[in-house]
């Protein structure tokens, strides 16, 4: 069974004569174990595509199925329980709470989530990786671009989830840490099982994919 599958999705945005179709009919499966990257032109609707994969947008039409369950079919509520436990988000707006630590981050989490999580060395190890073990103790404002990247990398990955949606994982990064991502993403997918899907423009990802798809004009279409 696929992980992630979506069945003819569709979406939109506007009103009447100024409403414009950003997936057309959008059909997608990604399996665990594998690295999935999807390109496309800046616009072409891949974070619209990446946030109704992760169930915090509802497609207009379409089924979307993540791990046996069909999401968009679940109340608000449900939706929220089921990311919590399922989805490990890395966003391009890196969503850390301001008014806490790098280290809060992580123990909210903890309080939400309390089983599950990555722990002692495991999680040493994830911080090492990433070069954010001697942030802890800042704060969002006080962390760089890639800095506040790569916490929320950490952060994405700490819930151990089923699947990981990653929009731009690599923007803000300089050479030696896009790879260091990469390899990161791709032993998620190989040695844990999970299934890793990635919107990115950074080429130097396809390397570590297992397939690549690329949207334009709302065709989603696999070129490999």
């Amino acid at each position: 069974m696929a992980s992630i599958e979506l069945k003819n999705i569709t979406k939109s945005f506007g009103t009447e004569e100024n409403r414009y179709r950003v997936l057309d009919n959008v059909n997608f499966t990604s399996n665990a174990g594998e690295v999935t990257i999807i390109t496309g032109p800046s616009g072409s609707g891949k974070s619209t595509l990446l946030t109704i994969m992760g169930a915090l947008r509802n497609p207009d039409d379409g089924e979307v199925w993540l791990d046996g369950t069909q999401v968009n079919q679940l109340s608000s509520r449900e939706q929220d329980h089921f990311r919590l436990e399922k989805i490990g988000f890395i966003l391009q707006a890196h969503t850390l709470v301001p008014f806490l630590t790098v280290n809060d981050q992580f123990q909210l989490v903890d309080q939400v989530k309390p089983t599950g999580n990555l722990a002692g060395e495991q999680f040493d190890q994830l911080l090492q990786t990433l070069d954010v073990s001697q942030l802890l103790q800042q704060y969002p404002a006080e962390l760089s671009g890639g800095q506040s990247q790569r916490v929320a990398i950490a952060r994405g990955l700490y819930t151990q989830p089923a699947v990981i949606l990653a929009d731009e994982p690599t923007a803000s990064l300089d050479e030696k840490r896009v790879y260091k991502v990469c390899e990161l993403l791709a032993s998620a997918a190989k040695q844990q099982g999970r299934a890793v899907v990635v919107v990115t423009h950074d080429e130097r990802m396809h390397d570590y994919a297992d397939h690549i798809y690329e949207l334009v004009d709302g065709n989603l279409t696999k070129q490999c």
